[in-house]
């Protein structure tokens, strides 16, 4: 019997422990499908001062207690401990990076929870933390024979192994996940001597005459892969997307492979966190749900109300901007509701509170990223509403769909083979697309779903034809593993 691949699987976050970015959900779905190929695939993330490491059984490890992890010429100390990572059918391994300074003292992950400002120290932040790795490999004494990370926060991994340990690592394959190019981590040049690296390596650091994480990491992977087909060409196309940082692709191994989605864990028959799970009636778990979600934004229930669920994130600057210029043309229709769940800045805060006064028949607002709360706004909404355009990944569009929420998005790296566009005669679609750069065609994707809503036939027909959307992580999976195996063979 072949022995498994064996893989370190590097992230800024997942879930059970938190979730901000859709790579929360990513990275813990990812390592479940990859067990489930039979990869023996181990998760690596900090610890951030909102993981309970009570309630997620966090442990500590003997050997990996006080580890002092060299920042230049000074050292911080950090505790790795151990967490079990379960689904119904499978258990992953995760080591966990404690440190009070960096991230335990601290309730925010990428940003303070208060102000919602990025760290300003998170380039050094996730420096440790790349460190952090390393240092635990040498004191297990395992070469993984995949070191698989993503985006900037990631990105020093590869370029630490490489370069600190080259002989043990000669054989071990890096691959790097870039699921949003924004996500670079830049800062100035003069942190590179934290890295306690030669002054030789710098360049492959630099760029723009800034230190950028996640060059250095392309500069080291393997492969590099994309999970948007047109994100990715457009990257590989056009210099000014990447910054400039599509220069260094050139010899690398660069592939497309879409996402999945847990099937566990968003599974409407299975879900824990809504307030009703599906049976064998569709209109029942919606219309319970919807009457849950009508209490989570303390609103009186109207059950013949069309509700459009929303969520707007800090990091969605235009859409948030978008939203507040364009809001009262979206909604002129006082026939319908838009609950919005919104994690925004104190700036944009005040405004979405005045807005909700203003329009307080046609708006509901919360200010939360509680997954819970998330959730069931999947399960209670009609309809899916989304102006975003800087996340490719779409989860959120994809999360809905199996909710039976039906998509009303923007087309931004829409991949519309499986976010399928309703027209009349459309035997399989679901989705009101809209280019979001035209306001009109915003606004006549909001009045079509208006008009199927009215049309309950039709509007039962579009929420069965989402049913056949698994975004199962199987075949992806298999895509995964097969690159591996084809790095492994030097291929």
């Amino acid at each position: 019997m072949a022995k498994p691949i064996n893989v370190l699987y590097v992230t800024s976050e997942s879930l059970p422990y938190v979730r901000i970015q859709s790579l929360g959900d990513i990275s813990y779905s990812y390592v479940m499908a990859m067990r489930e190929q039979g990869v023996d695939i181990r998760l690596f993330m900090p610890r951030y001062g909102i993981v309970s490491e009570r309630r997620q059984q966090i442990h500590f490890i003997k050997r990996l207690t006080d580890m002092q992890i060299p920042m230049g010429k000074q050292f911080s100390l950090a505790s790795v401990k151990s967490s079990s990572m379960n689904s119904p059918r499978n258990k992953v391994q995760a080591y966990i990076t404690t440190n009070d300074e960096y991230f335990t003292k601290r309730k925010g992950v990428y940003r303070d929870i208060k102000t919602l400002e990025l760290y300003p120290d998170n380039p050094e932040r996730y420096m440790f933390f790349c460190r952090s790795v390393v240092e635990t490999l040498g004191i297990l004494e395992w070469i993984p024979d995949v070191v698989h990370f993503n985006d900037g926060e990631t990105a020093l991994v590869a370029p630490f192994l490489k370069i600190l340990f080259p002989e043990k690592f000669e054989k071990t394959k890096f691959v790097l996940n870039i699921h949003n190019i924004e996500e670079q981590v830049i800062t100035s040049k003069s942190l590179y001597e934290k890295t306690g690296l030669k002054k030789e390596f710098k360049e492959m650091f630099y760029h723009k005459d800034k230190l950028n994480f996640l060059k250095a990491g392309i500069s080291y992977a393997d492969a590099i892969v994309f999970s948007n087909k047109q994100y990715m060409l457009d990257i590989l196309e056009k210099s000014e997307m990447s910054g400039g940082l599509n220069e260094y692709f050139e010899g690398k191994e660069i592939i497309h492979i879409p996402n999945g989605i847990d099937n566990y864990g968003w599974e409407p028959k299975k879900d824990k966190k809504i307030a009703h799970k599906l049976d064998y009636d569709f209109e029942d778990f919606k219309y319970n749900n919807k009457a849950a979600l009508f209490q989570i934004f303390e609103t009186d229930f109207d059950p013949s109300l069309p509700v459009y669920g929303m969520i707007l994130d800090v990091n969605e600057y235009e859409a948030i901007q978008y939203f507040v210029d364009n809001f009262p043309e979206m909604l002129k229709n006082e026939n319908m509701l838009l609950f919005l769940m919104a994690r925004v800045e104190s700036r944009y805060k005040n405004t979405l509170k005045l807005l909700a006064k203003k329009y307080k028949k046609s708006l509901k607002v919360i200010f939360s990223n509680d997954l819970a709360a998330e959730h069931q706004l999947f399960a209670g909404s009609d309809f899916y509403l989304s102006l975003d355009n800087h996340d490719p990944s779409n989860m959120n569009t994809y999360f809905a769909i199996r909710y039976g929420s039906l998509p009303v998005v923007n087309d931004f790296y829409l991949d519309k083979t499986l976010v399928k566009q309703y027209d009349e005669k459309s035997t399989e679609g679901y989705s009101f697309i809209f280019k979001r750069s035209d306001k009109q065609s915003l606004i006549s994707a909001i009045n079509s779903s208006l008009k199927i809503f009215d049309d309950k036939d039709t509007f039962n027909q579009l929420i069965e034809n989402t049913h056949s959307q698994k975004f199962d992580w199987a075949p992806n999976a298999k895509e995964y593993k097969n690159l591996y195996t084809k790095l492994l063979k030097g291929k």
